[in-house]
């Protein structure tokens, strides 16, 4: 498993860009939002962070789903941040529909081309 932080070219100051590869699962995904928060590349400048998870195997289940809901609601900086989720495997995209759906007080929503999530990030 490998990911790749990196500022959005187009937007450095507001969006940050998580690209993930191999296989994925909850504790990859919440160290990876940790080690963002610690080094403070994800602030309150962010206005969003695309997920890239187009070219992993992402192993979650519902019970996964709903913990790393939770942290995220326990981390106020969640609460201003757009949170794109770029995705085309059809097991995939059930979670973010589901977080778009369901997680109020969150903004989280699935795309599947990359320039589509850096579009709804910069809407105001």
């Amino acid at each position: 498993m490998a990911i790749e932080f990196r500022k959005d070219p187009n937007y450095p100051d507001s969006i940050l860009i998580r690209r993930f590869s191999g296989e994925v699962g909850l504790k990859e995904i919440i160290e990876s939002w940790d080690y963002l928060l610690g080094s403070g590349m994800l602030n309150p400048n962010v206005k969003g962070v695309i997920n890239d998870l187009s070219v992993c195997d992402l192993n979650m289940n519902m019970d996964d789903f709903r913990e790393l809901m939770y942290y995220l609601k326990t981390k106020d900086i969640f609460l201003g941040v757009k949170l794109a989720v770029v995705c085309n495997d059809p097991k995939q995209i059930v979670f973010p529909v589901m977080g778009e759906m369901k997680e109020k007080g969150l903004k989280i929503r699935p795309f599947s081309l990359e320039e589509a999530a850096e579009e709804w990030i910069m809407l105001t």
